[in-house]
């Protein structure tokens, strides 16, 4: 178990430095997709519970110490969107890759409404907000599961040492 968390940790630092320093690369109409959403669901799809609802909300508290604007809006918004995902895909099977692309979908839409009523409240409810979350979703999401994927792909592979 305690291998279990140290590699969760690790995993979570590792998504935290690319999302603080690679992904702004990666800006589109002043959107940075947040790649800590697939990490999030592979977390949920692969540990348990407990163990990926924890590690998630640390991991995201210190990505929310560089937004001080918004301190505490990612925390609050990774433990519900883990909280209803457990509880959403426990009637799927364990492998279903179509109820994996579902979370991911509801994962992203759940994110993106929740930053557009905290924006919406905090600045004021506008065109340009509503265009602006469109984008943002859409490009979140596409990135999800090019990212999600890679992870779940990389994750599968097993390294085999044969002695001749």
């Amino acid at each position: 178990m305690i291998w279990k968390f140290i590699g969760t940790w690790l995993l979570g630092l590792l998504f935290l430095y690319l999302q603080l320093l690679v992904m702004p690369v990666f800006e589109l109409a002043g959107c940075i997709p947040n790649i800590l959403i697939p990490w999030l669901i592979y977390l949920i799809w692969s540990r348990p519970r407990d163990l990926a609802l924890i590690i998630s909300f640390i991991i995201t508290a210190m990505y929310d110490v560089n937004q001080p604007a918004m301190f505490g809006f990612t925390p609050f918004a990774f433990l519900l969107i883990g909280i209803a995902l457990s509880e959403a895909r426990k009637p799927f099977e364990a492998q279903s890759k179509v109820a994996r692309m579902l979370t991911l979908l509801l994962a992203n839409l759940i994110y993106a409404l929740m930053l557009w009523l905290t924006l919406g409240v905090g600045s004021g409810f506008s065109v340009q907000l509503a265009i602006l979350s469109l984008i943002s979703f859409i490009y979140n999401l596409a990135i999800s599961f090019v990212v999600f994927w890679i992870l779940y792909i990389v994750s599968r592979m097993r390294v085999v040492i044969v002695n001749e």
